[in-house]
């Protein structure tokens, strides 16, 4: 079953506030990215990357399946990946 919905945390919104990204950007990494997932070691179970409409490079880490819904995935956390030189 495919992913249909997002379920966001409070500190997920307040990191996409603070850092000026696009819900949508996020959502689009984990449709995209959810193939090629890794596992994440922290608190959330997958880790994938994407691009803001800006050009800067983000990770997110979200759950997938919450509890028993496999159509719903919740964003955890971002933060912007530096930019190498």
């Amino acid at each position: 079953m495919s992913i249909e919905r997002f379920i966001w945390t409070e500190h997920a919104l307040d990191r996409c506030r603070r850092r000026w990204i696009d819900r949508a950007d996020m959502e689009r990494a984990v449709y995209r990215g959810h193939d090629e997932r890794k596992h994440n070691d922290g608190e959330a179970d997958w880790l994938v990357q994407g691009l803001a409409a800006d050009g800067r490079r983000f990770a997110l880490v979200y759950d997938h399946p919450v509890g028993h819904d496999h159509s719903a995935a919740l964003i955890v956390s971002v933060w912007i990946l530096r930019q190498e030189s």
